[in-house]
């Protein structure tokens, strides 16, 4: 594992919600002051760049230059033949957590809890459908490629560590998947998160390497906005 201690990371994801919080700030003093009249569609795409670019940039800021950390200080390895396992890894994690998802949102369905929200994630996603061809790829880069890059350096290659160190294996693959599913801040698909955020962390101590996670993760998230996309 990485020498990222829990500090560290802690600190990074501190100024990556502050850079997403003047983001956030601007671009809606922005819409609301008229200088720029935004469409539904443009306001997705700007949310996805910026939120992107400030994730990115805090990251590296506060996280990897902060701490001198280099590719293989933050757990980035050669491929060796043990990724391969990745084959039936991958899709083993994405078919297990979209059926804990689904039997999630049974037992909130029998408690009588409206989960019809549960695609509203997923409808705003779809509204990327309805731009121009170059702007679907650039959301799909960002999605697909950007996105579970620098989130799995964040949360595999630092906190996992951090919570390495304090905690015995299985708590900190616990504490570390909890943690990825609640900064993304949607409760109805919480348990597709927290099983994605185990797998996530499991081939990541099984390869002791950052780029087996950031292939699930990237599958994952591809495979979400084709579907997503493909229904629009």
């Amino acid at each position: 594992m990485v020498g990222v201690t829990l500090k560290q990371a802690a600190w990074a994801l501190m100024f990556l919600a502050l850079y997403l919080a003047v983001l956030t700030g601007g671009i809606l003093a922005v819409g609301l002051s008229g200088l720029i009249d935004f469409t539904p569609e443009s306001v997705i795409l700007l949310i996805l760049c910026g939120a992107t670019a400030a994730a990115m940039l805090a990251v590296y800021i506060h996280l990897i230059r902060r701490n001198g950390l280099s590719l293989g200080g933050l757990g980035f390895r050669r491929f060796r033949p043990r990724m391969l396992h990745l084959l039936w890894q991958i899709p083993s994690a994405i078919v297990i957590s979209a059926c804990l998802q689904g039997l999630f949102l049974a037992a909130l369905t029998i408690l009588g809890i409206d989960s019809t929200s549960a695609g509203a994630s997923n409808d705003t996603l779809a509204r990327i459908a309805d731009l121009p061809t170059p702007f679907v790829v650039l959301g799909f880069l960002i999605v697909a490629v950007l996105t579970p890059l620098w989130e799995e350096v964040l949360f595999r290659g630092a906190f996992l560590n951090g919570l390495s160190r304090r905690f015995r294996p299985f708590l900190a693959v616990v504490l570390s998947a909890a943690l990825f599913a609640a900064c993304h801040l949607v409760l109805l698909t919480f348990a597709y998160l927290f099983a994605l955020g185990t797998a996530l962390a499991l081939v990541r101590r099984f390869h002791q390497n950052l780029w087996a996670p950031v292939l699930l993760h990237a599958v994952n998230n591809a495979l979400v906005l084709i579907v997503v996309l493909a229904a629009a």
